[in-house]
């Protein structure tokens, strides 16, 4: 195993310590800077390495030439990420403050890294796999737990709880475990990813041991009980096994419905538009009342947004009780970077998903699998308080889905 691979597995695992049990947040974040920090540094020498090999070349040649090697991007996904990166910028010297200062610069350079230089280092079916492993090597923690209902401890350490109702399932009780995540989502989310992952790279490579791996992964997703997590994986079959029966324009076709039923759904949810109105809003709960109130938040500053504060002291008053995030991250954005911000991360999801879409025309398995998991990651972000720029695991997942969805290698097909 090459040391950049070793490195983003170690990204991954330190995504998933930060978000532990055994760890605060503040001890979590520096974690996952270190890791990153460990990958770029790997990175730069083994592009260093593959550019020295080349004699000929004069040393200013190689380093002028490094990062080349260093970076993969595609316009339609560099240039919007950049004017965010601006908005940001723009939003710090606005509304500047301590924690702003770390969270401007953590959000850029992350998301340099993500988006646009392990997609460079790491190939596709190496960062799938990696992804789908650590995500089995969760749900195996948490399985004595699942069929226990009891925490598994080894020692004093903590390796797997449990959370809310038990689940019959042909006469056998089984329990919501949680492994080592002091939170339920980013589990969810995590074994969602790995399982369309794991199924990607097994259609190319036949390799019998990720049958395993993706099982593992399934498993998690029915018995972690995440709503969003067992629809994006039911979206992403679908639309396989629609490519896989009618075609590439038929999955176009089914995108772009999904695309439409899903603004019109928001709209009906938020009196917008007539319909179930009262049901939506029962099966979203609260959520609409923060959605609401992130709205009338936006409206206080709508051109470039209240920048990367703490959203509570956002909303401040405007919210009667705990506000406990904007709980869509589409309207995170509008809130972050105002209407700017918001309709430029909406240009680049999108263009994410039209990259991802013409890859899938090569008709492989790790393209047809990119664009599935662009898909999920934009119906997540639909309910969660996260974006693609952060530490947290959710948002370096979504990244590395959009960071792999630009062109690469044909070897990687």
């Amino acid at each position: 195993m090459d040391k950049p691979l070793v490195a983003f597995y170690l990204i991954l695992v330190s995504c998933v310590l930060g978000l532990s049990v055994f760890v605060s947040r503040s001890v979590g974040n520096l974690m996952i800077l270190a890791s990153y920090v460990v990958f770029v540094a790997t990175a730069i020498h083994a592009t260093s390495a593959l550019r020295i090999r080349n004699l000929h070349h004069t040393i200013r040649e190689r380093l002028v030439g490094l990062p080349t090697l260093l970076f993969r991007y595609d316009p339609a996904i560099l240039y919007p990420t950049a004017i965010l990166w601006a908005i940001f910028l723009v939003s710090f010297v606005l509304n500047p403050s301590p924690s702003a200062v770390l969270r401007t610069g953590a959000f850029i350079i992350l998301s340099v890294v993500t988006l646009f230089i392990i997609p460079n280092v790491v190939s596709r079916q190496q960062a799938f796999s990696a992804i789908a492993i650590v995500g089995a090597g969760c749900m195996f923690l948490a399985l004595p737990a699942a069929f226990t209902g009891e925490p598994v401890r080894i020692g004093d350490i903590l390796i797997s709880g449990i959370s809310g109702a038990p689940l019959e399932l042909a006469g056998i009780t089984l329990y919501e475990p949680t492994a080592i995540f002091d939170g339920q989502n980013y589990f969810r989310g995590l074994v969602a990813i790995g399982a369309v992952a794991s199924a990607g790279v097994y259609a190319k490579t036949r390799h019998s041991w990720l049958i395993g791996i993706c099982a593992l992964n399934l498993i998690g997703v029915y018995l972690t009980h995440g709503r969003a997590a067992r629809l994006a994986t039911i979206v992403a079959v679908l639309l396989a096994a629609v490519y896989l029966i009618a075609g590439r324009k038929a999955v176009a076709g089914v995108t772009i419905m999904g695309i439409l039923a899903t603004i019109a759904g928001f709209a009906i949810t938020v009196g917008v538009l007539p319909g179930p109105t009262s049901t939506l809003q029962s099966i979203l709960g609260k959520r609409v009342d923060y959605w609401m109130t992130s709205y009338k938040t936006i409206l206080a500053r709508p051109v470039f947004g209240w920048g990367l504060v703490d959203i509570r002291e956002a909303i401040g008053g405007r919210y009667a009780g705990f506000f406990t995030g904007v709980h869509n991250s589409y309207l995170r954005l509008f809130l972050v970077g105002g209407v700017v911000g918001g309709v430029t991360y909406l240009s680049l999801n999108a263009a994410a998903l039209g990259v991802a879409y013409r890859r899938v025309s090569e008709r492989a398995p790790l393209a047809l699998t990119g664009f599935c998991l662009v898909v999920m990651s934009l119906f997540f972000q639909l309910f969660s308080d996260g974006t693609i720029f952060g530490t947290s695991l959710s948002s370096v997942l979504w990244a590395l889905t959009i960071g792999y969805a630009q062109p690469g290698d044909s070897r990687e097909q």
